[in-house]
């Protein structure tokens, strides 16, 4: 018995030791769990914590914007962005278009600290019991979180990152200021991000303009954009959007009578205009040097507001008039290649096109006096071709670029009345066969002044003129005026046989109206961040790069060219102002052009393939340039331009026989009221004609000397 006793109660006590080491073990293991469980929570807590924006993050974050583009009139042309996002301030929504989002999304917005336990619950006992997903238990505010600092993936990581800063999103900001940032920060769809860009995507208007419906509609997106996309699924939106005021109606935001007027009332979408469908080239411009100074990221995300100097009426005059008179040019010509059926094409197989090969048109216009470029056109189309004929393209100018020669030759020290041979010559250029400079005409018109050579463009007295001043001083004259391109000093120069683009003509031409000034041309005025602070401003330098009576002797042999010369045409379309202008043709036809000025605007147009091929027999720039430059700028000629070019007080009146460039006698038959700069003009009186005329030929500018089409 007492064996027993002894042998239970060690029994006993080893059951107790047993017990005793369970509990112990479990206990360890239970403690080390919860060692780990903490541990690994306080180790994922500051590795998290790393990963996550600081509160100076926070506070200088700056959702991206897109960058609106502006005309010279300050009319809104275009935005850029990867992210539409147009900020706008919390107290400028109407309130119910801040009680919907709440109603519809976080009811509870204003009594919890970030994330709502009660709801997390709630929603996860339904999804349990429904073995189903059903609606999110995101407030507000982690909604912000996700949108602002962290993407859309479905890790334990990311939500507890979401976590974090949402409770330092609450902890640093007030409720409004974290409604205001959601209202600019979330995404609606349709590339639109926040309040006001999504009601300008799909309403065309301020969000300060929201009706009580459209502000339910958009509340509703935001869950599921693509699923609430009202251009594509209006239904599902307006589901939601039925909801979003039942909760309303139910919170207290509005009464019976708003719940039931807002489901009447229809909701409208169109799609808002995102850019003027106009000046794509001139924008290229614009955003490649914006590229240039401030980068990418700024131009797509920082909210800038450019300024820049497009007329839009300009612009939008050339691109119709272009393809207007291009289209007929097609049908005159009978071309095989027209843009009509490169569209055709272009929309079943735009992958595969190569460059178009139909007929080209660019045209850029200067203002004067700023240097402000106006227009740019620098394709028939943008989409079809990027490329920008008019800083792109060089080209040879043809005799267009003899502007050069003649005025390096006023700024030598000639003059308009000088007499120049229109006579056969033969000059040795190194080759086998003697080069023999031809005319247009085929003809020759014997000693004529040099304003006339210039007017009717004659290039056997460019030959003979470039021959005279050396074509090395007419490479530094043109590179003076701003030609860029490479210039190679030889007599062909004078024929225009060395590629340049239309922007560097251009720029050049308009230092004759500047009265010789070379101004720096630009496409931007000024530009503003997000805040409103200028960053860049144009300084509007110029140089002098002439005499101002040298350049006024050049404006006024110009305006010969336009009244009696090559460029006579242009009376058909009655200016009746003061215009200086130049035609230039290729020998083969492939580039025509024209450029001419008034006081206020210079302007110029090249027409032509971008392959180099002959458009058609006698295709000149009188014939295909210059109507295109006619009917764009006829609408913008200023009655200031009814008055002369200014001269200086050095320019002085001089009446001289046509025939020899001296004083005219009573006995010289053809005489000219010619300028001369003061102490430059003729001493001596016509020796030619002391006693009576016995000219045999005659120097007027009759008909039959005036070759309309003569562009070489």
């Amino acid at each position: 018995m007492i064996k027993k006793s002894i042998s239970n109660l060690r029994k006993n006590k080893k059951a107790k030791k047993t017990a005793n080491t369970a509990i112990f073990v479990i206990g360890l293991l239970v403690f080390m769990f919860v060692f780990g469980i903490v541990g690994f929570g306080f180790t994922m807590y500051f590795s998290l914590q790393k990963e996550i924006p600081s509160m100076t993050d926070m506070f200088v974050y700056s959702a991206p914007s897109a960058t609106l583009i502006y005309d010279d009139n300050n009319r809104k042309v275009t935005e850029l962005f990867i992210e539409k996002r147009m900020p706008i301030k919390l107290k400028e929504l109407p309130q119910y278009a801040i009680d919907a989002v709440i109603a519809l999304e976080d009811q509870q917005f204003y009594s919890h600290w970030g994330i709502n336990v009660a709801r997390i619950f709630v929603v996860f006992t339904r999804n349990v019991i429904t073995f189903k997903k059903g609606a999110g238990a995101s407030t507000i505010t982690q909604q912000l979180a996700r949108n602002m600092f962290l993407t859309m993936e479905k890790t334990w990581s990311r939500k507890i990152k979401e976590a974090l800063i949402t409770i330092n999103l609450e902890r640093n900001f007030s409720k409004d200021e974290i409604l205001e940032m959601y209202f600019n920060q979330i995404n609606y769809g349709n590339g639109a991000y926040g309040i006001e860009a999504a009601s300008n995507v799909y309403f065309n208007k301020s969000a300060r303009e929201l009706t009580l419906a459209e502000a339910a509609i958009l509340a509703g997106i935001p869950q599921i954009p693509e699923r609430f996309n009202l251009f594509r699924h209006y239904d599902n939106a307006i589901g939601r959007q039925k909801l979003c005021l039942k909760n309303m109606l139910k919170e207290g935001y509005i009464s019976k009578e708003e719940y039931e007027d807002a489901i009447k009332d229809s909701v409208i979408v169109v799609k808002g205009e995102r850019d003027a469908g106009y000046g794509k080239y001139f924008i290229e411009e614009v955003r490649k040097e914006v590229i240039t100074r401030f980068g990418m990221n700024t131009l797509y995300k920082g909210g800038l507001k450019i300024y820049t100097t497009m007329n839009s009426d300009m612009q939008k005059e050339a691109e119709k008039v272009i393809e207007k008179k291009i289209l007929y040019y097609e049908k005159m010509y009978k071309f095989k290649n027209t843009k009509e059926k490169y569209d055709l094409s272009f929309e079943t197989d735009s992958l595969n096109k190569a460059n178009p090969q139909y007929l080209q048109a660019s045209m850029i216009i200067i203002e004067n006096q700023t240097g402000e470029i106006k227009a740019v056109v620098g394709g028939r189309d943008f989409e079809q071709s990027e490329y920008n004929r008019v800083f792109q393209s060089k080209r040879q100018p043809g005799s267009i670029f003899k502007i050069f020669l003649f005025s390096a030759a006023i700024e030598n020290g000639m003059n308009p009345g000088d007499i120049i041979m229109d006579t056969p010559v033969v000059l040795d250029d190194g080759s086998d066969t003697p080069y023999k400079p031809r005319n247009f005409d085929g003809d020759f018109l014997g000693p004529i002044p040099l304003r006339k050579a210039l007017a009717l463009s004659r290039n056997v007295t460019a030959i003979r003129l470039i021959k005279s001043i050396g074509p090395g001083t007419v490479v530094k004259h043109a590179k003076k005026l701003g030609i860029e391109s490479q210039l190679t000093p030889v007599l062909s120069l004078a024929l225009g046989s060395n590629d340049v683009t239309l922007f560097e003509i251009v720029r050049a031409f308009s230092v004759f109206p500047n009265q010789g000034v070379l101004k720096k041309t630009c496409i931007i005025r000024y530009i503003e961040d997000s805040q409103g602070n200028v960053i860049y401003k144009n300084d509007n330098s110029d140089t002098r790069v002439m005499d101002d009576d040298d350049a006024y002797i050049v404006t006024n042999m110009l305006e010969s060219v336009v009244k009696e010369g090559t460029a006579i045409s242009l009376k058909y379309y009655k200016f009746n102002v003061h215009i200086g202008g130049k035609t230039g043709t290729t020998d083969d036809y492939s580039n025509t052009w024209f450029v001419g000025f008034t006081k206020e605007y210079t302007a110029g147009v090249w027409v032509g393939f971008d392959k180099l091929k002959t458009i058609a027999d006698r295709a000149t720039g009188a014939v295909l340039a210059l109507p295109i430059w006619a009917e764009t700028m006829k609408p913008f000629v200023n009655s200031a331009d009814t008055l002369p070019f200014p001269p200086s007080d050095s320019i002085i009146h001089v009446t001289v026989c046509r025939e020899t460039g001296q004083i005219a006698s009573k006995y010289c038959k053809f005489v000219r009221d010619e300028i001369y700069k003061k102490g430059r003009e003729p001493k001596n009186l016509c020796e030619k004609h002391k006693k009576g005329y016995t000219g045999n030929q005659d120097f007027d500018f009759s008909k039959q000397d005036i070759l309309k089409d003569d562009d070489l």
